[in-house]
């Protein structure tokens, strides 16, 4: 059991070496940067150059080498916009153990390669002696206890100012020992704007936390901006997880031994992270007039589309916001133009994406503006008054003054600039009540006493909009029949969600990362059939799945194939000596998932 389960520790190193010290492009150097003590682990130097003429091993400071070194080559082509590229690989391996914990600093590796000398940068290695809980979640399993599988959600700071932007995280801790995860309750964020924040590709990052290590996977994070100060709480948020255990039984077969084949079982565990609090302040007395509540650090510019006009023609004015910060909640500038300009709301352009640091790009507003008078004009600078809170000072920017000259109206429209001695705005007022412009064109006249209502025009568009009305009724009654059948919602989204995730291991595989391939595989597997066949996630079961597939008439030789892709995927996932191709897997996976849509 102790051989078993320092194997499996391992792998999980091996998988989780994200952490990356560079020698150039050419020398990289992949190891944990946190080690439990009795575990093995790998440190690799890669090198990627055509040849590799002498290396030195490292100093280990301190840690036993197990095996090593263990040279390997590898080559890759790519073909880009028609350019193709080969990359060569040397890797270099050592496995290590620690037995007593504290920091280790591996020390340079000096390598000659392609003709030319380099000297990668020593590496640091936290080891832990990680505390052990006898807590299990129920009888007749082992290897798994109830604090090996958390939900944590992780804050960027627990005191802000309002309106200051805080990442929320959601990790879970034990990433390595979870299959899949479903059924999330999402905290309301009651007090706060939120903004979801893509995750990307996210990579398992080893950490350590209440005195255990734990591979962590983030599912989930947001940006949070207070809207009142005081103490707001970020309320719990539950997620269904099914991880993987080992049995109570045990099996004679050497491999079983070794990986942990054919005696792990899945278990449902339920996770929940505690509620946080995050103390919001107010912002600092006396604040600048016209101050609106923007936080961050801005920049404001304006400009023209046209600085020579006709008047009576339109022109806009686009005042643009740029910056970091509360950039979707700030409110929009006041545009001071002089009093013979029409200025009409502003049609606001976003074009900002959310940061760790909060909403990064620019807001821009174009206010359209009809100039009734000729003459030369100028707008005033529009001014914005924003709060930095790394500083806590306030700050106020302003654009530059438009000069803008007004030509007289070609149609003969337009009246002479007060500036320029003529009319009065009160007498333009006057004129305007007196004079009306006469209207050119076709007057689209009728006859007198001849009505739209009840003509056949009129009769005809009435049937065509009852005749739409009744359908669109039992079109809607349909859909609300459909929709309330979620067994046949599920079986219809089933293909759909499947293929979206295997689109996704498709990506993982062609970025080589062979265990969150297989991951992706098998959710979409499970996925598909718990969609499909109506099985609840709780119930996923290899032994479940088959005798619902047969009672469900798909043929005994599909049965087979789907059990025996499931189990191959769940081998690898958890046995990084497995010797499957992941492109065979993945086609293996279209071709069954196609073959039942056919039977289904």
């Amino acid at each position: 059991m102790l051989i078993m389960r320092r194997l499996l520790l391992f792998i999980v190193a091996f998988v989780c070496a994200v952490d990356l010290y560079a020698s150039g492009d050419v020398v990289t150097v992949e190891a944990p940067a946190i080690a439990r003590t009795d575990e093995y682990f790998n440190i690799q130097f890669v090198i990627k150059a055509k040849s590799l003429d002498s290396y030195s091993n490292p100093d280990f400071g301190g840690l036993d080498l197990v095996a090593g070194p263990i040279k390997s080559f590898s080559r890759s082509t790519s073909w880009v916009n028609g350019k193709v590229t080969n990359t060569v690989t040397h890797t270099i391996t050592f496995s290590l153990i620690a037995y007593k914990e504290g920091v280790y600093e591996i020390g340079s590796m000096k390598v000659v390669a392609d003709g030319k000398s380099y000297t990668t940068k020593p590496y640091r290695i936290e080891v832990v002696k990680e505390r052990t809980s006898r807590k299990q979640t129920q009888s007749g399993t082992r290897m798994f206890v109830s604090d090996d599988v958390l939900l944590r959600m992780v804050v960027s700071d627990t005191e802000v100012y309002k309106g200051e932007p805080v990442v929320a995280t959601a990790y879970i801790y034990g990433a390595d020992k979870v299959v899949s995860y479903g059924d999330v309750s999402f905290p309301s964020f009651n007090g706060f704007w939120k903004q979801e924040v893509d995750l990307g590709r996210a990579a398992p990052e080893r950490v350590t936390f209440n005195g255990k290590v734990y591979d962590r996977m983030p599912i989930y994070r947001c940006l949070l901006f207070p809207q009142k100060s005081g103490r707001l709480e970020i309320e719990r948020m539950d997620v269904m997880t099914i991880v993987a255990a080992q049995s109570e039984s045990q099996s004679d077969d050497i491999l079983d031994m070794m990986f942990g084949g054919g005696n792990m079982v899945q278990l449902k565990h339920n996770v929940s992270t505690a509620p946080v609090a995050v103390t919001v302040k107010d912002f600092p007395r006396p604040s600048p007039a016209g101050f609106d509540g923007a936080v961050g650090r801005f920049d404001i510019s304006s400009q023209v589309t046209s600085q020579r006009v006709n008047a009576n023609s339109s022109t806009t004015v686009k005042v643009t916001i740029s910056g970091v910060g509360n950039l979707a909640v700030i409110t929009e500038p006041k545009l001071n133009a002089p009093s013979t300009f029409e200025v009409y709301p502003p049609k606001v352009k976003d074009d900002f994406v959310a940061t760790d640091k909060g909403m990064s790009g620019s807001r821009t507003y174009l206010y359209p503006v009809i100039p009734r008078a000729e003459g030369k004009y100028t707008l005033e600078p529009v001014e914005m008054s924003f709060f930095d809170a790394s500083t806590g000072r306030y700050h106020t920017v302003a654009t530059k003054p438009i000069e803008i000259e007004v030509l007289k109206d070609p149609n003969g429209g337009t009246q002479p600039s007060p500036s320029g001695g003529g009319v009065e705005r009160e007498d333009l007022t006057i004129i305007g009540k007196d004079i009306h412009f006469i209207r050119l064109g076709d007057p689209q006249l009728s006859e007198r006493g001849c009505f739209f209502v009840w003509s056949a025009g009129y009769v005809a568009a009435l049937a065509g909009v009852t005749a739409l009305a009744v359908g669109v009724l039992f079109y809607m009654r349909k859909r609300i029949m459909t929709m309330r059948d979620a067994v046949k919602v599920r079986n219809k989204r089933a293909n759909k969600m499947a293929l979206k995730r295997l689109r996704k291991s498709k990506g993982y595989m062609e970025a080589g990362k062979e265990s969150l391939f297989y991951e992706e595989t098998m959710r979409a597997l499970y996925g598909y059939v718990s969609d499909k066949l109506n099985i609840p996630v709780s119930d996923l079961s290899k032994d479940n799945i088959e005798e619902r597939m047969t009672s469900g008439g798909i043929p005994q030789e599909d049965v087979g194939a789907m059990i025996k892709l499931l189990s191959d995927c769940e081998f690898a996932r958890y046995s990084s000596g497995a010797s499957l191709n992941m492109g065979s897997v993945y086609q293996e996976s279209l071709d069954i998932i196609g073959r039942f849509e056919n039977i289904l």
